[in-house]
This record gives C-alpha cells, sequence and structure tokens, in this order.
C-alpha cells in the first residue's frame, strides 16, 4: 500500500501542476530560450550557449549519442543510438520522417541492433516503414493469459531476425495503404523449465513438444492516417494504423495463421505546456502462432507499451490495451518536464478464448529535455502492475 500512496501523491502533485500550466496565458513560453541538455554541457565546456531560441530549426535533425536505459526485461543498457528527423516536402502537406538506429547490450547479456524508420515522402506521396532487428536476448515468460504470479516464471533464451518492411502509397487525403512483407526468425530457442523437467508454458502450448526454431512469414494489407503536429513529440492530432497479416507456409512460414493490429492515438493540448494523449490498440491471431508470436505486452514497434510490466509479461492469443498519459512542462525554458499515465490490458483466458480479468498499470516520470530541436526528452517512469510487477523504465522519447 505504500507504494500506491505515494503514487497517488505525486500523481496529485502532477494534476496541481496542470492547474498552473492551464492557469498559465497561451504562449508563456513565447520568446524564452528553450534549453537542452546539449546547452547545458556547451555552458559547462565552452560557457554560455547561444540565445536557445529556435527560429529556423534546420532541414535534417541528427543525433548519435551514447544509450543508456533501465527496463525490467533487459535490467540495464549500455549502447550508441542515432537518430534522423526531416520533412521531405512542404510543411503543409508532408508528414516528418524519423529513423533510428541502435546498438546496445545489457546487463543481462543481451545483445540488440534495431533499425525503425518512418519515411514519408514529399506530399506524402509514399511512406515507407521499416523495422529491422538482431536480438540475441533472454526473455521470461509466465504462461497464456492475464499476469500470472512470479512462481510460474519460465526464464527464455532465443535468437531473433526480424524484417518487416511496408510501402504505402496515398489513397486519399492523409490516408494512406500499403503491402508488406514480415519476417520473425526465432532460433537457438532455450527452455530452461523443459531442461529442469519443470512445468513449461512454451512446451504445453506446443502440444508437448520442446522446438528451438521457429518462423514466421507473411504479406500484410495496411493503413495510416497521421496527421499529428510532431512524430517525436505530438501535442495536437490523430494516428491511426492496422494492419492484416496472412502468414503462409508458401513463404517459409512454419503453419498458415493470420494476425490483425490496429491502433489509434490522439493528442490534445491542455492549457499552454499540457499534453493529454490517449492511445488504443489491439491484437488478435488467427490459428495458431509460433509461442514467442503471440501477442505480448511491450511487443510494440518500439517496445513502449505496459509500463509496470517486463517486456513478454503478459502473453495471450488476443489482447485489447488502453493508456491515457497527462504530460507537463514544468519550466518555461522547457528544459524540465513531468508525466502521470495509467493503462489497462485486457488479455484472452486459453481454457475459454474469453477475455480474462483486466491487468492495470500506473505511474509517474519525470522529463528532461535532450534535444529542443527534435523535441526529444529523456524520460524517467516508475511504474507499478498485477502481481506484483513493478519496475524503473529509462528511455528517451514518449512512450506514444
Amino acid at each position: 500500500m505504500r507504494h500506491r500512496r505515494l503514487a497517488g501523491l505525486l500523481v496529485a502533485t502532477l494534476v496541481v501542476q496542470g492547474g498552473v500550466a492551464r492557469a498559465q496565458v497561451a504562449g508563456d513560453t513565447a520568446g524564452v530560450p528553450q534549453r537542452d541538455v546539449m546547452d547545458i554541457l556547451n555552458r559547462v565546456l565552452h560557457g554560455p550557449p547561444d540565445s536557445g531560441v529556435v527560429d529556423t530549426p534546420p532541414k535534417v535533425v541528427i543525433a548519435v549519442l551514447p544509450a543508456f536505459s533501465v527496463n525490467p526485461a533487459y535490467g540495464v543498457l549500455f549502447g550508441v543510438s542515432g537518430t534522423m528527423l526531416t520533412r521531405l516536402g512542404p510543411e503543409e502537406t508532408t508528414n516528418s520522417s524519423n529513423a533510428s538506429v541502435s546498438v546496445n547490450y545489457t546487463t543481462k547479456q543481451q545483445f540488440n541492433v534495431l533499425v525503425r524508420s518512418n519515411i514519408y515522402g514529399p506530399h506524402n506521396n509514399f511512406l515507407l516503414q521499416g523495422d529491422y532487428r538482431y536480438l540475441d536476448t533472454s526473455q521470461p515468460t509466465y504462461g497464456l493469459g492475464p499476469a500470472q504470479p512470479e512462481s510460474q516464471k519460465d526464464e527464455l533464451e532465443y535468437k531473433l531476425i526480424r524484417i518487416y518492411q511496408t510501402v504505402y502509397r496515398p489513397a486519399t487525403g492523409r490516408v494512406l495503404v500499403g503491402v508488406g512483407y514480415h519476417l520473425d526468425n526465432y532460433y537457438e530457442i532455450v527452455d530452461p523449465n523443459f531442461e529442469q523437467g519443470l512445468p513449461s508454458p512454451v512446451v504445453d502450448y506446443n502440444g508437448g513438444k520442446h522446438e528451438t526454431h521457429n518462423v514466421a512469414s507473411g504479406l500484410s494489407l495496411d493503413l495510416v492516417f497521421d496527421d499529428r503536429d510532431s512524430p517525436i513529440y505530438a501535442t495536437t492530432g490523430y494516428y491511426i494504423n492496422a494492419g492484416f497479416r496472412v502468414h503462409t507456409t508458401w513463404l517459409g512460414s512454419d503453419s498458415d495463421w493470420q494476425s490483425f493490429q490496429s491502433e489509434f492515438r490522439t493528442y490534445n493540448r491542455i492549457g499552454a505546456r499540457g499534453v493529454f494523449a490517449v492511445w488504443a490498440s489491439n491484437w488478435f491471431t488467427f490459428g495458431k502462432p509460433p509461442y514467442l508470436a503471440l501477442p505480448a505486452i511491450g511487443w510494440d514497434t518500439y517496445a513502449r507499451s505496459g509500463r509496470g510490466y517486463a517486456q513478454g509479461r503478459i502473453r495471450g492469443e488476443n489482447q485489447l490495451y488502453l493508456e491515457g498519459e497527462y504530460r507537463v512542462s514544468l519550466s518555461r525554458d522547457g528544459f524540465w518536464g513531468a508525466a502521470g499515465f495509467v493503462n489497462i490490458l485486457a488479455t484472452t483466458e486459453p481454457a475459454t478464448e474469453r477475455f480474462g480479468r483486466v491487468d492495470p498499470g500506473y505511474g509517474v516520470g519525470l522529463r528532461i529535455k535532450l534535444n529542443k530541436r527534435s523535441t526529444t526528452n529523456i524520460t524517467v517512469d516508475y511504474a507499478w502492475g498485477a502481481e506484483g510487477s513493478n519496475g524503473l523504465f529509462l528511455g528517451t522519447g514518449e512512450a506514444f
């Protein structure tokens, strides 16, 4: 109960801060030099920085920085990451494009290489979405259905090669439709519970058989709508994404199965400094996917869903997810900020194939401006979930 009282106190503090932000007149940051971590470093190393007012942002914003983050799924992560933000056409008709590359190693002896991109052509005449990964990783699993107790943990180890590429073309307005190819190659799967003769949720799912290699390969039909003012720190607008995937043996998949995923995000300004954001998503499967390809918390593109739970902590054949977050700038120069969030997840029970108990998550966080030109924040969140799940989540960029 102690952590709940602490969380309540911190959320109340955010509400008070939100009231202060709403009381500010619109534009209370106008003309105030904006500050970020690079300004602080520049002051320490070279004396006072420039004015900090960004009048004409560069056409391409590139940042290459050491990577450091904390997450219950991988412990502490060290590495290097590069991000790019640009716009390939007129602002009135062309969405911002962004891409990221990261190479990292974690205290749980995981090695990861990730390349993700979202590139809009001039006037949005095309969109290229890519998600490429090599993971040499470990991840606990607890079986299917709502959150299970820690006693059921099975610490899987495996490697993954992921190749996702989708190409979109305009349909009407800001709506684009596309086709994609999606490959997940899981190999060198090690199941400690199976090796020790203990109950294994993976072996149970596979009908008593231990599999060390799984391939999911298929095509997709996709739709996207995006009118956010920024893909990194949106303050207004909507984002909608939906895709139906068909995995088939003639493309190399181990079995024939299908999945449908969709998400909806909305962003609304509150006063001069606050933003309230909502994220709703669903993930359904049809047929029998490989265990590791089943819907699981934290397995969205940027691994940001379900703060309060380790990645993969809750897994099932179908999932529904909803999250709301209030973000507020605590200083007029934009350097300090805070956030409070609540999420809920519903997962189908394997026995009944119906949605079972809803698993909540909630938490609070601090924001530090890393790059004022791309509006990228360092995020420090602490969150709690069901079945004693909790943890510190440190990274760059908002969860959604």
